[in-house]
């Protein structure tokens, strides 16, 4: 089944992380794994009357400056795509796109991951400092907010490896999460998954009723793996991986009743253990406030890591 990853670019230096982390291995050999690299170029320089009567693709293609980047961004690309086909990826694989923005940069790449029915959209973010770690204001934490319905995975730094750590409750989001890895994963023999179910005191696990499952699974499947104590984290876990065909000798069990708040042991078990990937379920209808949900946190304690936050 074909997977279709959007890769969000900026023409910067972050980039290279983001091709880095998809080169690494993780695809190699699976030619139903398609990237589409795409570069947005804000343009906001149209006056009212433009804006009202005027075509702003018209005006940007004689802006020189627009222009000069327009050039800069594809060219950028062309050395970016060769990567990929040194990697060993089809041409067939792999297309390109640099366009004029002129609007929010997040709803322009919301719209086209929805619109292009993408199954992850990628981006880098850079290191952020622990005075601002819960303050949003940059396109990826734009996206986070705004964005549940599409994956989205953010590198941060230079991940190495095929080892993915999968935080794992009883919520229809962490299953999900399951589900999703699951499926980018097919094709991969070579990849470990440790599945891990944090007792931090400040962890809450609320029972879910097994019916909130059924419409993405399907009752009979919930009814045969989905316990009705609440306590099938681990075992539902599985099988969806199983069902993914990943072997259960290369899913792994932890459970760590120790610290206090999940996600700095969520990221103190990515350090420790050296794991490249984090994927986490996101709860959509939480009131999160100034210092947002367990996923958003995460992102403020990891390095060298990608996390995958699916909604």
């Amino acid at each position: 089944m074909e997977r279709k990853i959007l890769v969000a670019l900026n023409g910067s230096t972050l980039d290279q992380w983001s091709c880095d982390y998809l080169l690494s291995g993780l695809f190699a050999d699976q030619p139903q794994v398609v990237f589409h690299l795409l570069t947005l170029i804000p343009f906001h320089r149209a006056t009212t009357a433009l804006n009202l009567f005027g075509d702003l693709e018209t005006v940007a293609h004689n802006d020189a400056a627009a222009v000069a980047k327009m050039r800069k961004a594809k060219r950028h690309l062309e050395v970016l795509a060769r990567r990929f086909q040194e990697a060993g990826f089809a041409p067939e694989q792999l297309t390109c796109e640099c366009r004029f923005c002129f609007g929010s940069t997040a709803n322009t790449l919301m719209l086209m991951g929805q619109k292009g029915l993408y199954d992850a959209m990628l981006l880098s973010k850079r290191e952020i400092p622990a005075l601002f770690k819960y303050v949003s204001g940059s396109i990826s934490a734009d996206i986070m907010e705004k964005n549940h319905s599409l994956p989205i995975w953010i590198v941060n730094g230079a991940p190495a490896g095929e080892n993915f750590l999968v935080p794992v409750d009883c919520s229809t989001p962490s299953l999900a999460a399951v589900d999703h890895l699951g499926f980018m994963l097919q094709g991969n023999s070579t990849a470990q998954v440790t599945l891990f179910h944090s007792g931090a005191m400040l962890a809450q696990e609320k029972p879910v009723p097994p019916a909130e499952f059924h419409e993405r699974w399907g009752k009979q499947w919930c009814d045969e793996h989905l316990r009705p104590d609440g306590t099938f984290c681990f075992h539902a876990s599985e099988q969806v991986l199983m069902e993914a065909g990943i072997s259960s000798e290369r899913v792994h069990l932890l459970t760590n009743k120790k610290g206090v708040e999940p996600a700095r042991t969520i990221a103190r078990l990515a350090r420790e253990k050296a794991f490249a990937t984090i994927v986490m379920g996101r709860q959509a209808d939480r009131n999160k406030g100034i210092f947002k949900g367990v996923s958003d946190r995460v992102l403020g304690h990891v390095k060298d890591v990608a996390v995958w936050l699916v909604g």
